[in-house]
C-alpha cells in the first residue's frame, strides 16, 4: 500500500525543513484526491500517517502546516473530498474555518484537529459544518472513528452541503454583449480570483462562448442535455473543454438546420451536478421564451440582465425583470449596462435608464472597440488588458463572492 506523502511547510516563527521533494499523488477520476491532511507538528503527523496506512483509500496526501497554509494551498490547488485540518495555535479558529470554507470546492468533508478543549468551541465548529473536532494529542483509533463516520454525514452539514453558485446572464436584445460579459466574467473569476468555474453556452447552434475563448466547440453539451442520466462528476471531467486548470467550458456548434430540443429537467440535472464540482457555474442564456431556458433562470442564485443604452434595451430590461420577479423574488437580479457610450449623445442616458428600469446598474462597462480588436489580434481576452472593462467585471465579482482582487475603478456601483 502506498505510504502517505509528507511535506513540511513554513509557519510564522518556525522554519520547518522539507525532507524531500514531493511526487504528486494521482487524483481520483473526478480530479480530486479522496483525502488530504494538514498537520502542525510531528507527533500528529505520525499518528495521521499510521491511521491512513490502515485505510482502504490509498490515495491521500499529508502536508505539514496549519490552517493558514491549508487556505493558501487550497486557493491554488483542487480540494480533496475529505480534509483534515489542524487549528492548533489559532486565536480565532471559527473565523479561519469560514475562510477555509470560502476556498474549498463544494462537497468537502472537514475533520478539525486542535489544542483547545472547549465545549463551546466544539459546538461552534460543528454548527459551522465540521464533521468532527478532535482535541490533541489525537490517537489513531479516534481519528479512524472520525473518518469512518464521515460517510454518514447529514445533508444539513453546511460545509459538506456547500454548492457552487449559479449565475445566469441574459441579454435584453441581440448584440448587447451577453456572451462577451459571460466569458470575460468566467475568465476573471477563474484566473484572477482562482475560483473553479464552469461556463455553459445554452445556444447550442452558435458556439460563441467557445469561439470567444479560442476553443473548439464540441458535441458534449448536446450529449449531456439529451442523455442527462449520464451526467455526473466523471462525465463532466471528460466532456467539458478545459481552458485552464480552473476554467472549463460547455459550448456546442450544432448544425443550423437541426433543432436540439431538451427538457427543463435535463437542464436542472446538468446544473445540479455542476454545482457540486465548481465554485461558480456561469450560464449564457438565450433570450428565447423556452421552458428549458426559463428553468436556468429559476435555478440561478444570481440573474444578470445585460443591456445597452437604447430605448429598446431599457424597455426589454423591464420586461425581463418582471418575469424574473414573478418566478422567484427571493433571488437577486442585477442590471449591467454594457457598451456604455457607444450611441454617443443620441443614446439613452444612464439616468433615464435607471428611471425606466427602476433599478440601479451594478456595473457600467464602457464601449472599447480598440481594446477588443487588439485583444482579438493577440489571441487574448479583453479582461487581460485591465482598464475600465475589468473594473466592471470586478464589480460583478464583488456581488457574487463578496470580495474582489481588483482595485475599485471608475465603474459605478449601486447603492
Amino acid at each position: 500500500m502506498p505510504k502517505a506523502q509528507v511535506m513540511s511547510l513554513e509557519e510564522p516563527g518556525n522554519v520547518l525543513q522539507i525532507p524531500a521533494p514531493i511526487e504528486k499523488t494521482s487524483p481520483s477520476p473526478g480530479g480530486r484526491l479522496p483525502l488530504m491532511a494538514f498537520v502542525a507538528d510531528s507527533n500528529t503527523e505520525a499518528v495521521v500517517k499510521e491511521c491512513l496506512a490502515h485505510l482502504p483509500e490509498s490515495q491521500h496526501l499529508v502536508m505539514r502546516g496549519g490552517v493558514a497554509k491549508t487556505i493558501r494551498y487550497l486557493a491554488e490547488e483542487r480540494s480533496p473530498h475529505t480534509l483534515i485540518v489542524d487549528l492548533s495555535g489559532v486565536d480565532l479558529p471559527l473565523a479561519r474555518l469560514h475562510e477555509l470554507a470560502d476556498v474549498c470546492e463544494p462537497r468537502v468533508t472537514v475533520i478539525a484537529l486542535g489544542d483547545q478543549n472547549d465545549v463551546e468551541l466544539y459546538r461552534d465548529l460543528i454548527r459551522a459544518g465540521v464533521s468532527e473536532y478532535l482535541v490533541k494529542p489525537i490517537t489513531r483509533q479516534r481519528l479512524a472513528k472520525a473518518l469512518a463516520a464521515k460517510d454518514g454525514l447529514a445533508d444539513s452539514d453546511p460545509i459538506h452541503q456547500k454548492l457552487g453558485k449559479v449565475i445566469a446572464l441574459v441579454g435584453t436584445r441581440g448584440g448587447v454583449g451577453t456572451t462577451t460579459v459571460a466569458t470575460n466574467l468566467a475568465w476573471y473569476l477563474a484566473i484572477q480570483q482562482k475560483r473553479r468555474v464552469g461556463l455553459v453556452d445554452l445556444d447550442l447552434q452558435s458556439g460563441d462562448c467557445a469561439l470567444t475563448l479560442n476553443l473548439k466547440p464540441t458535441g458534449s453539451l448536446r450529449e449531456a442535455l439529451l442523455n442527462s442520466h449520464r451526467v455526473d462528476g466523471v462525465f463532466l471531467e471528460r466532456a467539458m473543454t478545459m481552458h485552464s486548470e480552473r476554467f472549463f467550458v460547455f459550448s456546442s456548434e450544432e448544425p443550423l438546420h437541426e433543432v436540439v430540443e431538451f427538457t427543463p429537467n435535463a437542464v436542472e440535472k446538468l446544473v445540479s451536478v455542476m454545482r457540486t464540482q465548481f465554485h461558480c457555474v456561469i450560464v449564457d442564456v438565450p433570450r428565447v421564451p423556452d421552458a428549458a431556458y426559463r428553468k436556468v433562470l429559476e435555478l440561478a442564485d444570481l440573474r444578470i440582465i445585460i443591456a445597452d443604452q437604447t430605448l429598446r434595451s431599457a424597455r426589454d430590461a423591464v420586461r425581463i425583470r418582471t418575469v424574473l420577479e414573478e418566478n422567484d423574488p427571493e433571488h437577486l437580479n442585477l442590471l449591467v449596462v454594457n457598451r456604455a457610450g457607444e450611441g454617443g449623445p443620441h443614446a439613452v442616458t444612464l439616468k433615464e435608464m435607471q428611471d425606466v428600469v427602476e433599478n440601479v446598474p451594478k456595473a457600467i462597462i464602457p464601449y472599447r472597440p480598440k481594446l477588443f480588436a487588439k485583444a482579438a489580434s493577440e489571441g487574448r481576452m479583453p479582461a487581460e488588458r485591465g482598464g475600465p472593462f475589468i473594473d466592471g467585471l470586478a464589480a460583478l465579482a464583488l456581488e457574487i463572492f463578496g470580495r474582489s482582487t481588483h482595485r475599485r475603478g471608475w465603474w459605478r456601483f449601486g447603492k
